[in-house]
């Protein structure tokens, strides 16, 4: 792990410059694939435009991006593609307009082989590009897996979202991404620590046999170097990503989420904020399949009822007087815009 921890910082302090996104982004991320994660941040995109925020959509999957059958658009008219290779000067050069005025999108990498192991500094092109995007939210979806592109476009955000299922791999893979998101945004945050560097040796040197553990490092750095400590806990509590926990199907299910939130607490020592869940429902398959998004083909359902409830969450992280007060508001707007999208 020491040597681990160090390749990787010696790798940060010739690569990467502390870089965060200014805008209000939330990256949109998943353990694994099938969590219904490109759906979910399609319509809270859309969701987010209907209450009012001037909204950028892009999909950040670079290995296998989809979120454009999502919103309609089998041949969207520009990519990623066109900026990665320069046939466009600037990000915003291929943002495509949809039905939705205050929804604009940007479609995925769709033609380049081996994009999802980007250098760096072509990452870094591209957070710079999306500095100067003019928006108020823009929602980023990633692709899934624990990849060094989706864990640090995660960790750069100013909200990183985890959807899960409740099916006991889909928690796992879960926990696990925001495990590996939290060690890298460590590495990266203390990589001229040379005090911090110091005191992880040691406590690699002691625990030469066993995974990393951050209670039980956070318990070493408070009998050893209480300042040290403080500083630990202060990075600690700047890690607050929220929880989606989507195909509920019981009531049992339906209380994974908060369990969930309480075993990251237990055992990676931070704070999730569960955004709330979302039942299974044949119906998102349905809208799925025809490729259509569900509040629009369902705005009166519970499903977009629940999406409402979650993104009223959001909207209070951001701008609580900015906002659609009532479902039945939200509803009606949907169904005003519906003859545009189907």
């Amino acid at each position: 792990m020491r040597d681990t921890f160090s390749s990787e910082a010696n790798r940060a302090s010739v690569e990467e410059q502390p870089v965060r996104l200014q805008k209000t982004i939330w990256s949109v991320a998943g353990g694994k694939g099938g969590t219904g994660k490109s759906v979910i941040a399609a319509n809270l995109g859309i969701g987010m435009a209907i209450m009012g925020y001037e909204v950028i959509l892009i999909d950040g999957d670079f290995g296998v991006p989809d979120l454009h059958n999502y919103l309609l658009m089998n041949h969207p008219k520009y990519t990623l593609d066109d900026f990665i290779l320069k046939k466009t000067k600037n990000l915003s050069d291929v943002i495509i307009d949809t039905p939705l005025d205050n929804l604009r999108f940007i479609s995925g990498a769709i033609n380049l082989i081996g994009i999802a192991n980007m250098p760096y500094s072509r990452k870094l092109k591209i957070i710079r590009h999306i500095n100067k995007l003019a928006a108020d939210i823009i929602i980023v979806d990633l692709g899934a897996g624990v990849s060094y592109n989706t864990i640090d476009f995660f960790n750069i955000s100013s909200r990183g979202i985890v959807i899960s299922n409740p099916e006991p791999n889909a928690n796992q893979d879960a926990y696990f991404f925001l495990k590996n998101a939290l060690y890298r945004k460590m590495i990266a945050h203390f990589k001229t620590h040379e005090v911090f560097k110091s005191a992880f040796a040691e406590f690699i040197q002691c625990n030469v046999q066993e995974i990393f553990d951050f209670p039980k490092f956070r318990q070493f750095l408070e009998s050893s170097n209480s300042s040290l400590h403080r500083e630990f806990e202060n990075f600690l509590r700047e890690f607050s990503p929220g929880l989606i926990m989507n195909k509920i199907r019981t009531l049992n299910q339906d209380r994974e989420g908060p369990y969930f939130i309480n075993l990251v607490k237990s055992f990676l020592n931070i704070e999730m904020h569960y955004l709330g869940g979302i039942k299974f429902d044949k119906r998102i398959i349905q809208s799925s399949e025809k490729i259509c998004p569900f509040v629009f083909q369902f705005p009166g359902a519970k499903i977009t009822r629940r999406l409402f409830s979650i993104l009223n969450t959001l909207n209070n992280f951001e701008r609580p007087d900015y906002s659609v007060r009532t479902f039945k508001e939200f509803k009606d707007l949907l169904k005003q815009q519906k003859n545009a999208w189907i």
